[in-house]
């Protein structure tokens, strides 16, 4: 099994809140960077790579101001 390093999962959390998916609720479609940054913060104090985790901190907080 592969493992997974704290910059992949970083990485691949900020593209997401930078360019968030689209969904259709009530007819209206709305993207899911809400989605991305609630599962930011969860992983945030499990990373250990302190550059990935410096990168993330500073991409939630491009957006939850």
């Amino acid at each position: 099994m592969k493992e997974i390093y704290d910059s992949e999962i970083a990485g691949f959390l900020m593209f997401h809140i930078e360019n968030p998916c689209g969904v259709e609720v009530d007819g209206k479609r709305v993207n899911i960077r809400n989605f991305y940054l609630e599962r930011a913060r969860e992983i945030l104090p499990n990373l250990t790579n302190p550059f990935a985790k410096r990168a993330l901190e500073l991409k939630i907080g491009e957006y939850c101001r």
